[in-house]
């Protein structure tokens, strides 16, 4: 079929300062891969984008990514979120100017003594800092800990968008999201964390049940399973690109999907492969190789089908946490994520049993901003109204002047970009750490007996000013990609029954998957609706795979994409995609799409290639180097896990805050 050009729509204008352009008239839609424009990485990078894919018209991304403008951020929505939905253009202006550009350093020496002294400076308020800060506190119940994030609220990537849409109040995950339950299988699996406990979660959440249906119609508990790993929890509708609907392919073998017979059977193939060799070192050998080599060497997917294989893998390894897909990542990875024959190592460690049989995902509405939430009544309980329980912990409005109180043992101080970490004195022998951050365009310095940096490694490089060369060479192997989430919300979503679908998944134009969800029922909270006659919130997690650029080059490539698109462009992106695909089951966007909020998360994920887990040349990991305390700086994130979830956000925060505990 020949490609038709079609029209983006909004305005081709772009923020004011960027050097970010579009001719979106001349595009097509093999301009979009992955979920947004190709032109804007390639062009950053000086090189050719690989040859299947067309470079969009005059795309450009300035290489200092400053300047940006409320017209790339776009609406937030309602409530507490509301100024914070992603990486806003305020805190990608100060990251790249305070921290990668380093526009600061000459004003460091000026910066304003804040004559504070709390014992412990927590740098990054997500899961991992908070997590950092109530570890620290429960060791030292007397101490004091000032914790630092450049977002406007706590959360990290776990917050939340808001709607109002006539009348119900509507919440969707911006970014983290699922808990891996039931505790007790999830435990055999290595997806238990002890905070799951500690944070008062039930055993078992209740999940609410579709009502008004006119047919039958599987929705699935949450919206990740049915990506691949449980497919059979939900009815799956895949579109094909001028072919239409095909309904729940994976039930007979892709019988009616338009693609070729081989592939069919290699995707068949792939899913009912239960036999990876067994051998002692497995966890090593698997890090030894990439995923591609993992489908093709071991599990033998052919060279005529590794295409249509991968066009339906790459998406899904990408977004449900490897960053990136099979041409990059370490067979390891696709391990920690539950991936097609690598989950057979799960299998032999369990006698058999496949873990997306027994395991599935709790999500509370707004995903792990709901975590994050519980997190904070631990560590600041006047910050929420209420009691510690959780319909008053998700929904009572953040009390902002209870953050930062002055005198408090624990103060919580946003908008706060962390340009410079450093020890006062030589490391080896220093008493303290001097801290420096921006805020509302002013330069502040704070100074503790430790610092705990719970934000990532390609921030960390920039703001250590005096760690060793072996971290920053850790550092440094540390590269991430990105993520846009997008939340559509919509009047209704009868075109999903018309099609007898709870899940969507497509193949070209923009993005690739969005699906709907059975909300936790929450004592004392109302529950959103899921009636096909009422609102929703549909979720698109879209990543940037880039297959045959090199890594990490395509990391870089990849956030340029995410970068290039201003939100006009996302906005009429995605109603141009939901018409083409639902338009003939009654759906019309004008009508029936009551708002779009997008989060752009320029380094959602950190990318695992081969050796990044176990080393390589006889060297160690580097996650393990950075896993030691360097004097009087500890590192908490859940990339030095490998496997970026809530659990491993809170146990390296842990163990971080226990590292700070040793020195202070």
């Amino acid at each position: 079929m020949a490609e038709q050009p079609f029209s983006l729509g909004g305005s081709n204008t772009t923020p004011e300062g960027s050097a970010i352009a579009a001719d979106a008239a001349g595009m097509t839609r093999r301009d979009f891969v992955g979920g947004t424009l190709v032109g804007a990485g390639a062009a950053l990078l000086g090189m050719a984008p690989p040859a299947a894919i067309r470079t969009a018209q005059a795309q450009t991304t300035a290489s200092r990514m400053a300047g940006l403008g409320p017209d790339w951020t776009g609406p937030g929505g309602i409530g507490d979120y509301s100024r914070s939905n992603g990486n806003t253009h305020e805190v990608v202006n100060a990251a790249h100017g305070g921290i990668r550009n380093q526009e600061f350093d000459k004003a460091l020496r000026a910066a304003v003594d804040t004559g504070e002294s709390p014992d412990v400076i927590v740098v990054g308020c997500g899961i991992a800092g908070l997590s950092a800060c109530w570890a620290y506190r429960k060791g030292r119940p007397n101490a004091t800990v000032l914790m630092l994030d450049q977002h406007p609220i706590f959360g990290g990537e776990a917050k939340q968008n808001e709607f109002d849409v006539d009348g119900y109040h509507l919440t969707a995950p911006q970014g983290a999201t699922g808990i891996v339950v039931p505790f007790s299988k999830a435990k055999d699996a290595g997806m238990w964390t002890h905070f799951a406990t500690d944070l008062g979660f039930p055993d078992e959440f209740v999940y609410q049940k579709p009502t008004g249906l006119s047919r039958d119609l599987l929705v699935p508990e949450d919206a990740w399973s049915p990506m691949h790993v449980a497919w059979e929890r939900s009815d799956t509708g895949f579109f094909y690109e001028g072919r239409g609907w095909v309904r729940n392919p994976w039930r007979d073998g892709f019988k009616h999907a338009p693609i070729p017979e081989s592939a069919k059977k290699a995707l068949v193939d792939m899913e009912l492969y239960r036999t990876p060799p067994r051998r002692d070192d497995w966890e090593s050998w698997l890090d030894s190789m990439t995923y591609q080599q993992f489908l093709t060497e071991v599990m033998g997917v052919g060279s005529a089908d590794l295409p249509e294989v991968l066009k339906y893998l790459n998406p899904v390894t990408c977004a449900m946490g490897c960053g990136l897909g099979a041409d990059v990542i370490s067979a390891y990875s696709a391990y920690n994520f539950i991936q097609p024959g690598v989950v057979g190592y799960y299998r032999y460690a369990t006698g058999g049993v496949d873990p997306t049989d027994e395991i599935y995902l709790a999500s509370f509405p707004g995903g792990h901003a709901g975590t994050a939430r519980h997190f904070l009544k631990k560590i600041l309980p006047a910050a929420l109204q209420g009691e510690y329980r959780m319909a008053d912990i998700l929904n009572s409005p953040v009390q902002w002047q209870e953050l930062d109180k002055p005198h408090e043992a624990v103060r919580m101080r946003l908008s706060s970009t962390v340009v410079a970490v450093q020890h006062e004195g030589p490391p080896e022998s220093a008493t303290g750490v001097i801290v420096t951050y921006l805020r509302g365009g002013k330069l502040y310095r704070v100074r503790a007996k430790a610092a705990v940096l719970c934000g990532q490694q390609h921030a960390n490089r920039h703001i250590c000013r005096d760690v060793s060369a072996e971290y920053r060479e850790a550092m440094n192997h540390f590269h991430h990609a990105p993520m846009l989430t997008v939340n559509v919300a919509v009047r209704n979503w009868k075109f999903l029954e018309k099609l007898g679908i709870a899940s969507a998944r497509w193949f070209e134009g923009f993005g690739w998957w969005v699906s709907l969800r059975r909300n936790l029922e929450i004592p004392g909270q109302v529950t959103q609706p899921l009636d096909p006659s009422k609102p929703t919130v549909l979720t698109m997690y879209n990543p940037f795979p880039l297959p045959g650029v090199p890594y990490p080059q395509q990391c870089t490539a990849a956030r340029m994409q995410l970068f290039a698109m201003s939100y006009a462009q996302i906005e009429s992106a995605v109603r141009a995609q939901f018409t083409r695909m639902f338009g003939d089951y009654g759906f019309d966007a004008q009508r029936d799409i009551a708002g779009i909020i997008t989060n752009r998360w320029g380094h959602a994920y950190v990318v695992d290639p081969p050796g990044f887990f176990f080393g390589k040349d006889g060297k160690p990991a580097p996650k393990d180097i950075l896993r030691k305390r360097f004097n009087r700086i500890s590192f908490g994130h859940s990339e030095l896990s490998g496997a970026q979830m809530w659990e491993t956000a809170a146990e390296e925060g842990e163990r971080a805050g226990q590292q700070a505990l040793e020195v202070t």
